[in-house]
């Protein structure tokens, strides 16, 4: 098994791709800008939630709750 990196892995089918399309599609990846109104994704490789969670990014609540407000600097 050979390890791949980490935009390369978040590519749909990435060992079923030609070389230069998957190479293509990493590099564009690192070009990528949010969305205003993101939809959820039709096909995803499962490694998704671990990337954001390895980002440092995403805040994670240490027990179930519900968010009652949320600020520019307070969630």
């Amino acid at each position: 098994m050979q390890i791949v990196s980490i935009s390369a892995a978040l590519i749909p089918f990435f060992e079923h791709d030609d070389a230069n399309r998957a190479l293509m599609g990493s590099n564009m990846q690192r070009q990528a800008v949010p969305l205003l109104r993101p939809e959820l994704p039709r096909v995803g490789t499962g490694i998704e939630s671990r990337v954001a969670k390895d980002s440092g990014q995403v805040i994670l609540a240490g027990a179930d709750g519900v968010i009652t407000s949320v600020d520019g600097k307070i969630l």
